[in-house]
């Protein structure tokens, strides 16, 4: 077996960020699942497996604490290093094997151990280290956050990437090659008539969103050696040998019926008191082949009024301009609506006083809110947080702020040659908040002065020519200047008018 043991290498992972594993939205998650926040504002916390160091890098600038990182790729480590060069942040990435790292003597126990894109593509071995170093390094009371794929949703699909593992062990291209010569062997299949495609639309439909997704995505996704389906009953199982007692779905909405399940399937679901039953038939009523959970080494259950005062103890900020927040947002039915009558009044005081994080006292204080119940904003805030369109808040302070400055420099000077970056760091929220890449030009041209949206359509038009790209628009390329600019004004103008205030208000610029 090479140093790789398996997994993909010649081919970098993606630079996404992931809200889920920022330590505050872990503290929420807690909470939700009414345990005592374990991590506060200075945890010590340990990324296994950081990929390109984007979301370890942002959370070590935009809060306190001690935080510290291993991946075994060469390059991720070089460009997460880089990184945290840039923040000053509290940081240590090593190049360390779960293995290797699991020996090392030089280790604090963590408040926090979290694993995302990992748990499944890794060895017997491999998740024999991870539970050795949860065993030895998780403090009490401490918390693991593991994300995989799960049953019974992969079942249909999973024919795809056997297939996709067979043509790994034949082809000679690489990684991005094989993707290739993969997809294009399973669409010869459909057109030849398989009757696995066609006794199973499931299947179909998932081929159809592999033709649109990045071959470099698709490589760690389907092309490691190691991949393992199994249940939340069988992780839960498994974790209990590192002293873990499962809480939950990491990811919000997951656990909130009213939103996910039909009438019939939140009758099923109210019958079992036991949390692996109920997260077992959720799996089933939604057929999901995604997870996300947290786990934690002796929790601390928090009585009635321990949860009040804890969920008052929080403020919270909106992760996007208001105008930006959705009447409806993606569940397991589909899409599901927020009531306007419930929502919009939490959603102008939220962005009230220049995107100010605030607590459920404050937002109760507020004219459109003066009449609501604690409990219903809490979960109206709940909701919003599962959806990605608010965040718990950290305190602010000067060290946080010239960490996420910095580094928020570095990304948009960046942006002049790469689009790989898409977030921000904000100390507001100790975490990232999504930029677009010309949003991030025109951050760049607003902190060179420019405050006219046709300043800032030049700035963005002048870079663009300078690397030879055009707009679209209806999928044609716009070769003149002036179709350029006029595509990019309503653009300019709404940065100015929304953009700018937001990331103003959360302290990203």
């Amino acid at each position: 077996m090479t140093w790789s043991q398996g997994y993909v290498t010649d081919v970098d992972y993606t630079f996404g960020y992931y809200p889920e594993l920022n330590p505050a939205m872990l503290d929420l998650a807690c909470l939700c699942h009414g345990v005592a926040p374990p991590l506060g504002d200075k945890p010590r916390y340990l990324e296994l497996g950081f990929g390109q160091g984007v979301s370890i890098n942002l959370h070590a600038a935009g809060s306190d604490g001690s935080y510290w990182g291993t991946d075994f790729n060469s390059a991720h480590v070089a460009g997460a290093r880089t990184l945290a060069r840039v923040s000053g942040a509290d940081i240590r990435l090593l190049e360390d094997s779960f293995e290797e790292f699991a020996t090392r003597t030089d280790l604090p126990d963590f408040d926090a151990i979290v694993l995302h894109g990992v748990w499944s593509w890794i060895t017997d071995a491999g998740r024999a280290s991870v539970k050795d170093i949860v065993r030895q390094r998780l403090r009490p009371g401490g918390i693991v956050y593991v994300s995989y794929n799960c049953l019974p949703g992969w079942a249909p699909i999973a024919p795809i990437r056997e297939m996709m593992a067979i043509c790994r062990d034949r082809s000679r291209s690489g990684a991005n090659g094989t993707i290739l010569e993969a997809r294009a062997l399973l669409n010869e299949l459909v057109r030849a008539g398989a009757d696995c495609f066609r006794d199973n639309p499931l299947a179909l439909h998932h081929l159809e969103t592999l033709r649109r997704q990045d071959p470099a995505y698709l490589a760690h996704e389907y092309l490691n050696a190691d991949w393992r389906l199994e249940n939340v009953s069988a992780l839960v199982r498994d974790l209990r040998d590192a002293k873990l007692t499962f809480l939950g779905p990491a990811r919000l909405l997951d656990a909130v019926d009213a939103i996910q399940l039909g009438v019939d399937g939140r009758k099923l679901i109210a019958r079992f008191d036991d949390a692996v039953m109920r997260e077992t038939l959720r799996d089933h009523l939604v057929n999901r082949r995604f997870r996300a959970d947290i786990f934690a080494k002796g929790p601390r259950r928090l009585t009635g009024p321990e949860l009040r005062e804890a969920w008052h103890e929080l403020a919270f900020v909106l992760m996007v301009p208001a105008i930006d927040v959705p009447k409806r947002i993606p569940c397991a039915r589909g899409e599901a609506e927020l009531d306007a009558q419930r929502y919009d009044p939490l959603i102008e005081a939220l962005a009230g006083g220049g995107y100010r994080a605030k607590t459920i006292d404050e937002l109760l204080a507020t004219p459109g809110l003066s009449d609501r119940r604690s409990e219903d904003v809490a979960e109206a805030l709940t909701i919003l947080a599962g959806a990605g369109l608010v965040s718990p808040a950290r305190p602010l302070s000067v060290e946080k702020e010239a960490r996420c400055s910095a580094l928020n420099a570095y990304i948009l000077g960046r942006a002049r040659v790469s689009m790989d970056l898409q977030h921000l760091a904000s100390p507001a929220t100790g975490g990232g908040v999504r930029a677009t890449h010309v949003g991030q030009l025109f951050a760049l041209a607003h902190g060179e002065g420019e405050d006219r949206a046709e300043a800032l359509a030049q700035y963005v038009w002048r870079f663009l020519e300078s690397v030879g790209e055009r707009l679209t628009k209806d999928g044609n390329r716009l070769e003149a200047k002036d179709d350029n600019l006029r595509a990019l004004m309503p653009s300019a103008e709404r940065f100015l008018k929304f953009d700018q205030p937001h990331l103003r208000g959360l302290r990203v610029i």
